[in-house]
């Protein structure tokens, strides 16, 4: 099922000595983000999902109010509190087009043009990625999932990651949302998850490179793994050199800066990530500073002790009213 408003640009020929170069466009700068949103559902049970527990008489008790009090601290986070508006959002853990309808109709976002590019997936629990953007900035010229199958286990379905190629500008962008099998029964235990979304992933980037070698390509989301691990790293060729990958990976100064977008067990944990082709730098894009990890002093909770960690709205069956386990990522693009 697809669940996609957009104002589609119409394409057409104009002959070279009817354009002047005043009528060419321009470059665009804007802001990309890429936020993990913990568990965006609607308070409806899906009789096709197991969804049980966000309903008013499930375990997490999920009723209207905690519902839009989560929409609400959503768009603050993606917003700054109504201050900056990212003309593109990669959202991971959203239910279905419902909640990003209402999303993109709450407080901040209402009536600024954002709209919705999102297809229902195959995950059990019924979580997808999704894209908004400013239509009155990015026009979309296509959009797909792309399945990712899980071999040798019981339920082979996973999320799809979402590809959108948009225009911007004078400029082409294919963006690759993410989010990859979790870490749940051990990391080394369920690399091969990951490692199936990171070869479904880099078969898609080498097509788009085959066609142009200068491609725009920005891959972004939860990938619940390091730069440094194999399903990153290896698989995907995501490093810091183009001599020895395929995308830089935005993240990947993350041992030396110590900052991370999860908190577990103590420790931050880089799993959402920005990767780009090479080919963002030639097309003078981005550079290496272009990305930040956001945050806003009101997206954390700080213990008794001290620590820091992202304002949860759940920590276990407890609601605690917060905003999410992650925090957001955001890229500068020129």
């Amino acid at each position: 099922m697809l669940f996609f408003i957009a104002l589609m640009a119409s394409c057409k020929t104009t002959q070279p000595d009817t354009k002047t170069y005043s009528d060419a466009p321009a470059k665009v700068k804007f802001d990309l983000m890429s936020y993990n949103v913990e568990n965006l559902f609607d308070t409806i049970d899906d009789p096709n999902k197991a969804d049980e527990d966000f309903t008013p008489t499930g375990k997490l008790q999920w009723n209207t109010a905690k519902y839009y009090e989560h929409l609400n601290h959503t768009v603050d986070a993606i917003t700054n509190k109504g201050t900056n508006f990212p003309a593109i959002v990669g959202l991971i853990e959203v239910e279905n087009g419902t909640v990003l309808n209402d999303l993109v109709n709450t407080s901040y976002l209402k009536g600024k043009g954002y709209q919705v590019v999102w297809y229902e997936g195959p995950d059990e629990r019924g979580i997808d990625v999704a894209l908004i953007y400013d239509s009155k900035k990015v026009a979309i010229i296509g959009s797909r999932p792309i399945p990712v199958v899980l071999e040798s286990v019981s339920d082979p379905n996973t999320r799809d990651i979402l590809k959108v190629s948009v225009k911007v500008g004078s400029e082409d962008y294919h963006l690759f949302v993410n989010h990859w099998p979790s870490r749940r029964g051990g990391q080394d235990e369920s690399e091969m998850h990951r490692i199936k979304a990171a070869s479904v992933l880099r078969k898609e980037v080498d097509q788009v490179l085959s066609v142009n070698s200068k491609a725009n390509i920005i891959c972004m989301g939860d990938f619940n793994d390091f730069p440094s691990n194999k399903s990153v790293h290896d698989v995907l060729q995501a490093g810091v050199s183009n001599e020895h990958s395929v995308l830089f990976n935005m993240m990947s100064d993350f041992e030396a800066l110590k900052k991370g977008t999860h908190f577990y067990k103590g420790e931050w944990s880089p799993l959402d990530q920005f990767m780009v082709s090479y080919g963002m730098f030639d097309n003078k894009c981005v550079s290496a500073n272009s990305f930040e990890v956001v945050s806003y002093d009101f997206l954390y909770y700080t213990s008794k002790d001290g620590v820091k960690s992202p304002a949860r709205a759940y920590v276990g069956d407890s609601y605690k009213g917060g905003y999410s386990d992650h925090l957001p990522i955001l890229m500068h693009v020129n």
